[in-house]
């Protein structure tokens, strides 16, 4: 075992961590309203989202947001396509996620223009 590999391999307790706290996620479903976020995607927790489904989005990487101020730079799924995903059968919860990915889309963020004085 090579140096590299051997400081990039999770330790127990890392791994441990990571299990605790998928378990966690599993074990509480976000509530109406809340952001739940992927990578840099994000969706609204709208009413009838099933326990199933939650748990299936956590397989796939999906947990709440905590940090609201980071809400701004992810990508959001359009509230159409995330009722069409939360009303479906789990036969289709992939090839719909995917839709909705495919439609994503980023809100401008407000920056203060850079103002350059003439001397």
């Amino acid at each position: 075992m090579g140096w590299l590999q051997f400081f990039s391999t999770p330790t127990p307790a890392q791994l441990a961590r990571r299990k605790r706290d998928e378990l966690r996620r599993l074990a509480h479903k976000p509530h109406m309203g809340a952001t739940i976020f992927c990578a840099d995607l994000r969706m609204s927790v709208q009413a009838g989202m099933s326990m199933d489904l939650w748990r299936w989005l956590v397989g796939r990487g999906w947990q709440e947001l905590d940090d609201l101020g980071r809400r701004n730079r992810l990508r959001a799924l359009p509230s159409s396509a995330v009722m069409t995903l939360f009303d479906s059968t789990p036969e289709r919860w992939e090839e719909l996620l995917a839709a909705a990915i495919k439609q994503a889309i980023r809100k401008p963020t407000i920056e203060t223009p850079i103002v350059r004085a003439t001397a």
